[in-house]
């Protein structure tokens, strides 16, 4: 799907259009076909990268600067923390702005509302600017609904009553949930600070003062969300080896009782195999209380151990 915005608004191109509004100053596309890609090469005049060039993880394919035109590639961009992530490429020329995207991101459409509503004339650079500050606001949206459910969980795991393991195995699973959309998170972070970052320290000659100040600001966001990234995956590290120490301690649990029911019946066996002979000279075969002494002995052999491990703390 290719928007294209322009001072007239926004419109959709048809996939079989031979050339866009005359007057767009961004090019969105959208999971994007080869006819759109060459229709927009047609306008632009620029070569537009592949999905597979997005992806590529070297320095070089990520950022560049090809003339007058910054060439920024996030190879793993997550458009949602529960999808895995798809690349974002960004054209940024003087007087345009050509976005590869292969998603639904809320930040496009934020920024594309902003830029429908504004009354000042836009170009590829304040575009680019308000693009940057959308998406970091998204990732900041993201990273604190993380922290609400992260710190809702950690109520559940810490809180002073009993956890069965079967719910002790779904924190897990809500645990290892939460650290991927994380990990999504901080793969979006780090894309977007290297973008700007390289756009801030090596402007084209049409990058005035205020947008590299206003491209320092959101660096600047981007490092404080990456502290904040630091700290959520330690808290999460520390949920996970708590669920993993009580789901230690229920096993431990289980043992020891199987451990105790397992000492506890050996004396009585015992005794019961012993008295259980068919021997005709047996001592207490004739004793008129036989029975009721066996039957004593046996149960006070398990009762005493039983009362030990008690008094020792063990049960």
């Amino acid at each position: 799907m290719l928007i294209c915005h322009g001072r007239s608004g926004r419109a959709s191109v048809p996939a079989d259009a031979e050339s866009p509004p005359a007057d767009t100053l961004w090019f969105d596309l959208c999971d994007p076909t080869p006819d759109e890609f060459r229709c927009v090469e047609r306008a632009t005049r620029l070569r537009l990268p592949t999905e597979e060039h997005i992806r590529a993880i070297e320095m070089s394919s990520r950022t560049r600067l090809d003339g007058d035109v910054l060439r920024l590639n996030v190879p793993f961009f997550a458009h949602d923390l529960s999808r895995p992530p798809s690349p974002l490429g960004l054209l940024v020329a003087p007087t345009f702005l050509v976005s590869i995207r292969y998603g639904d991101s809320p930040a496009f459409e934020r920024t594309a509302e902003s830029f429908d509503a504004a009354e000042t004339p836009r170009d590829g650079a304040t575009t680019f600017a308000a693009l940057m500050r959308a998406l970091v606001a998204e990732v900041a949206d993201r990273l604190e609904a993380v922290i609400a459910e992260a710190g809702e969980l950690s109520v559940r795991v810490l809180v002073p009553q009993g956890r069965s393991t079967r719910q002790l195995n779904a924190m897990l699973g809500e645990i290892g949930r939460l650290e991927g959309g994380l990990t999504r998170a901080r793969q979006t972070m780090t894309g977007l600070s290297r973008i700007v970052g390289f756009a801030q320290e090596n402007p084209p000659d049409w990058l005035d003062k205020p947008l590299q100040a206003e491209l320092k600001l959101v660096h600047k966001d981007l490092d404080a969300l990456g502290e904040l990234d630091g700290q959520m995956t330690d808290k999460l590290q520390f949920l996970l080896d708590a669920v993993l120490g009580f789901i230690n301690i229920d096993q431990n649990e289980v043992i020891k009782i199987l451990t105790v029911a397992s000492v506890v019946s050996i004396p009585p066996v015992i005794l019961a195999g012993i008295w259980g002979m068919n021997f005709v000279n047996m001592l207490e075969l004739k004793l008129p209380w036989g029975y009721p002494v066996a039957l004593t002995v046996i149960v006070l052999s398990a009762v005493l151990p039983l009362f030990w491990f008690k008094r020792r703390g063990w049960l």
